[in-house]
Parts: structure tokens; C-alpha cells; sequence
């Protein structure tokens, strides 16, 4: 993403927050040892990578296209390339996995067959959370267009914006076998977190720019606000996962 690699940072350490237990869920589910070779494709800044490092993973790396991203994720374990030309060897890991990438790739199928070309037989590759906006849910009614002119705004970006409901289908076309996948769960507290809400704004903002005037974002952010402080807001975007085994 370009712009500002710090508030990038923090944006994606807050996903790598609504992830978390997937995360673990899969990683239990599949036996994962905090002593396994991981790598993580499109690491960006390192979110992932300081998740994993705080669960005790310690034979973690990463890389990404993007130079600058990396620097922030300095001083762990990364390297600056690309997700379609893997620069490891085949069989170098027991995982791999990736993170809100592969609605940014446009082959996703050959992203995840480089993936499982680096991973050991009986190893899994994972794509821990990949979103599908097609699913979208606004409310009150009055937030609908933004949401539609978000979906709008992140295709004119190059997004796919329904990778979630082909992720499955992803998978099984990259020959894995025990795949399995779901949506992540979704919860809405009582307690309004004025944090999270204005990251989530100053997204929308930079996606927006051009599609609203200001005063008309001005409007749409009063509306979110007082509805997300009364406890009315929804806003729900089907976040889906994946993993499956590389074939023995």
C-alpha cells in the first residue's frame, strides 16, 4: 500500500487483531510447534510476524514486494521479493501462509502453488483471512454508499473484492488435500472504541478521496459516529480463511 508505511502498520497490526483466533484455531487444529520453519508471504510491516514472535514462534521469516513496508518490520527475519517467484528452495518450510494478500495478486492460483512449491510434503499452506465484500453489511441504511463506494474504490485499486467465496475453490484447484475453510466470526460489544473507529475512518478517507466531497464525508462520519456510540452500527465484512495440506 502506498503512503505513510507507519499508519499502514498500525492498520494491518489491527487485522492481524480480528484474526488472532483463527490464527490459533488453525494452528491447533493442524499441530502447528512454535519450533517450525513459517514463512509469510506479503509480510508487509511485520504484523504477523510480532504476532507470531509473541506466541513463542521463533523460526519465523517473511518477505514482501514492497521495500519500505520492511523496514518496519526490521529487525525481524525478511526479504524483499516476489510472492509469484518464491526465492527459497523447494520443501524449505513447514508452513506457509499468508494475510490479506491474495485479494492484491492478480493470480492467486499461482501465488498459492509458488507457496506450496516451498513448503515439505504434509506441510499446509494457510491463507488466514481473505475478505469478500460482495457480503457487506451496512446499517443504519443511511452508511450503505459508503460501503458501496469503498467496494468501488478498492476494485479501481486493483482488489478483488470477492476473493473470499473463491478461496475454497483456490485450494482445491492448487491440488492441496485436507482443505478446509470458514468465515471468521464476528462480534459487536457495547463499549465503542474511539481508536479503532478512527483508524477505520482514516481508511475509508484516503479510499474515498474523490468519491465524496468533504462535507459529504464530513456527514457520513457524524452519522457512523453517533450511531457507533449509541450502539446501533453494523458493519460486517465476511472474512474468510483457508488451509489445506501439500500432498505427500
Amino acid at each position: 500500500m502506498a503512503g505513510d508505511p507507519e499508519f499502514w502498520h498500525r492498520r494491518y497490526t489491527q487485522q492481524v487483531c480480528w484474526s488472532l483466533w483463527v490464527r490459533r484455531y488453525i494452528f491447533d487444529k493442524i499441530s502447528v510447534s512454535i519450533h517450525q520453519r513459517i514463512l509469510e508471504v506479503g509480510c508487509a510491516s511485520g504484523a504477523v510476524l510480532q504476532s507470531l514472535a509473541e506466541a513463542g514462534f521463533s523460526n519465523v521469516i517473511g518477505l514482501d514486494i514492497e521495500y519500505e513496508p520492511l523496514q518496519i518490520a526490521l529487525p525481524k527475519i525478511v526479504t524483499n521479493a516476489d510472492a509469484y517467484k518464491v526465492p527459497f528452495s523447494h520443501n524449505s518450510f513447514d508452513i506457509c501462509l499468508c494475510h490479506f494478500l491474495l485479494l492484491w495478486v492478480k493470480d492467486p492460483l499461482k501465488v498459492l502453488k509458488e507457496m506450496a512449491r516451498v513448503t515439505k510434503p504434509g506441510g499446509f499452506v494457510i491463507a488466514l483471512a481473505e475478505p469478500d465484500y460482495g457480503g457487506r453489511i451496512d446499517f443504519p441504511s443511511e452508511l450503505e454508499p459508503l460501503g458501496q463506494a469503498q467496494v468501488l474504490a478498492l476494485q479501481d485499486q486493483g482488489a478483488d473484492t470477492f476473493i473470499g467465496r473463491k478461496l475454497k475453490g483456490l485450494f482445491t484447484d492448487s491440488g492441496f488435500t485436507d482443505i478446509q475453510s470458514g468465515i471468521i466470526s464476528a462480534e459487536w460489544g457495547q463499549d465503542f472504541n474511539k481508536t479503532d473507529f478512527e483508524l477505520e475512518w482514516s481508511v475509508l478517507r484516503k479510499d474515498l478521496e474523490g468519491c465524496f466531497s468533504p462535507e459529504e464525508l464530513d456527514k457520513y462520519y457524524e452519522t457512523d459516529l453517533e450511531a457507533s456510540r449509541e450502539g446501533r452500527r453494523i458493519l460486517f465484512v465476511p472474512i474468510f480463511y483457508a488451509f489445506g495440506r501439500v500432498p505427500e
